[in-house]
């Protein structure tokens, strides 16, 4: 039993050291974001995600969507928001939803948004039950039954 009370000291001790940095990369990538310097945003969040942060993975999609401090790649923005979401990062949902929506040349994937807006909605997003019956109104119902048979498997 003191094995593992020492233990627990020392992993919430480890906690406590590692979070304060984390959250000053996060806070010094959120000011160079706000002020419009990409370069040292995307350097932080990058960091960050790289250490399996959620919000750094999120921040990470933001960038590569725009291209702002990365080159842009919709496939890397994926990839971020899909990492964070992974981790239950509400604003991840309702990303990937929007972002299957508005793809580059104009390509939806209605399907696709049909479940991250769902996930975004049923986790209290803000926007996300509205969006999510925008795009379901704008659906076949083939669509929507093949968007109902994968949200039922989990995607």
């Amino acid at each position: 039993m003191r094995h593992l009370m020492v233990l627990l000291i020392r992993v919430l001790l480890g906690v406590g050291l590692l979070f304060p940095a984390a959250r000053a990369d996060m806070d010094s990538g959120l000011m160079a974001y706000a002020n419009g310097d990409f370069d040292t945003a995307a350097r932080e969040f990058s960091a960050l995600a790289a250490q399996g942060d959620k919000e750094g993975h999120y921040y990470m999609g933001l960038l590569y969507e725009e291209g702002q401090g990365v080159e842009q790649s919709y496939q890397a923005a994926v990839n971020c928001y899909r990492n964070a979401a992974g981790q239950g990062f509400l604003d991840a949902y309702f990303a990937l939803g929007e972002i299957y929506l508005r793809q580059p040349g104009g390509k939806r994937d209605r399907v696709a948004a049909y479940y991250w807006l769902g996930m975004a909605a049923k986790h209290g997003h803000p926007r996300g039950e509205e969006e999510f019956r925008r795009n379901k109104r704008a659906m076949t119902p083939d669509e929507i039954r093949l968007a109902e048979q994968r949200s039922r498997a989990g995607f």
